[in-house]
């Protein structure tokens, strides 16, 4: 498969701040252009999704942008909250479940950007990103009239109770990617069945030296599968 990258934007914690990435005290984008009483409502994940979705695609008209969200665990610390809550036999919230749903960043950030197109919202273990992007492949495939799709990926460490289980990714992060039918960047996306492959963690965080032009092919181990960027020149 072939797809072009028009603009891409990341977010993930500087270095210096790598300590305290997983702590309330960790940076978080400002997002200034979003009226405070609505950032206000945007948890942490829901911020950072914003954050990048909006750098991807400042020079695009939002109001018929499809998009794809994807994150592996979604607000996962908003679920625990709401199951302890249902554990101390009090009542739920209905905004703060509604909030909590895999498809909830979809609709938030469909809202505030008056965004009138499709929006999937997509999980798919350590291999949600790279499920994501072949999702948009797909479309690109199966839709001759789209032209434009934006992916957005973001997840954040798991809470505490569940770290035994998964500790993937180990920091917060962001990524969005514009994919275009013809212009930008254009690159060969690839997936190679291998019975043997065990995903990698951090996929993400690993694609970023390619996105900069610091390497011009990547290959990564995910679940059943290799996943292969190469650039065309």
């Amino acid at each position: 498969m072939e797809l072009y990258i028009k603009s891409w934007a990341i977010w993930m914690p500087s270095p210096s701040n790598k300590d305290n990435a997983n702590s309330g005290a960790a940076m978080q984008p400002q997002l200034n252009q979003v009226p405070a009483m609505t950032r206000r409502r945007l948890s942490k994940l829901t911020k950072l999704a914003f954050d990048v979705a909006l750098q991807a695609s400042a020079e695009q008209s939002s109001g018929q942008l499809p998009t794809v969200f994807a994150s592996r665990h979604g607000d996962l610390h908003k679920t625990l909250q709401l199951l302890q809550q249902l554990g101390r036999q009090e009542e739920l919230s209905p905004s703060q479940f509604a909030l909590s749903v895999h498809n909830a960043i979809s609709g938030q950030f469909s809202m505030y950007s008056q965004n009138q197109a499709d929006s999937n919202a997509i999980a798919a273990g350590a291999d949600t990103l790279h499920y994501a992007v072949l999702e948009a492949a797909a479309r690109f495939s199966s839709e001759p009239d789209l032209t434009q799709l934006l992916v957005v990926y973001a997840d954040e460490p798991v809470p505490e109770p569940y770290q035994q289980f998964c500790q993937d990714p180990s920091m917060p992060i962001a990524l969005a990617l514009l994919l275009h039918r013809s212009e930008g960047q254009l690159v060969q996306f690839i997936m190679q069945s291998n019975a043997a492959s065990q995903a990698e963690s951090d996929q993400a965080f690993k694609l970023v030296p390619f996105l900069q032009g610091e390497q011009n092919q990547l290959e990564l181990a995910g679940h059943l599968r290799q996943w292969l960027w190469r650039k065309v020149s």
